[in-house]
């Protein structure tokens, strides 16, 4: 009799630890960045956009700007040929490329760099002036996004990036079809839409 209420009790006590561990598992797993505070989650309202990546901390990213700057389209370069330099293809190296681009192209025409560079948003009072185009990577990351952002042009919206071609940087530069996604490069003389965005 004794040997059987003390192998009940081990019992109990082994299926309550591991209830418990389960438990503690559990709660971590279900932990969302919006649970603290000043953490922001992708769609969200801010910075002059909507937010479209996130870090660890869930206080700086990127954001996208509300609409498209290009209704109908523009080119990447200016009717030229030329090679800006704008090879940079990491999280945050679209505005050195947007600045390498137009440094290098000029002022007097419009083009896709251009067009974000003078970009300019005010909300709430605040001014928003630092946009860019971004990197064929950053674009990337604003297509996993493009529902919690909105507004895209998902049935023939061909999106540029600020990433020039390695092969051809001359004629050709990177962009991204928002319907499928797939990136590949094409003609900087093409009207493709332009999609700005900032870091916060």
């Amino acid at each position: 009799m004794n040997k059987s209420i003390g192998s009940l009790l081990v019992f109990f006590l082994c299926f309550h630890s591991v209830y418990k561990i389960h438990a503690q598992d559990k709660s971590h797993e279900t932990i969302s960045v919006n649970t603290a505070a000043g953490k922001h989650v992708p769609g969200d309202n801010f910075g002059g956009g909507k937010i479209f990546w996130l870090d660890e901390t869930g206080q700086h990213g990127l954001v996208a700007a509300p609409t498209d700057q290009s209704a109908g389209g523009i080119a990447w370069n200016p009717g030229k040929a030329i090679v800006s330099g704008a090879s940079e293809d990491v999280l945050y190296s679209g505005q050195k490329n947007s600045e390498k681009i137009v440094a290098v192209q000029g002022n007097t025409l419009q083009y896709a760099a251009k067009l974000c560079l003078d970009f300019s948003t005010t909300v709430n009072n605040v001014v928003y002036s630092d946009w860019y185009l971004p990197s064929r990577f950053e674009l990337n990351l604003l297509y996993q996004q493009k529902t919690a952002v909105g507004g895209f042009n998902q049935t023939s919206g061909i999106y540029w990036s600020s990433t020039e071609s390695a092969l051809t940087p001359g004629t050709m530069a990177w962009e991204q079809e928002f319907k499928f996604g797939s990136q590949h490069e094409d003609d900087k003389d093409l009207p493709d839409q332009v999609r700005c965005i900032r870091k916060f």
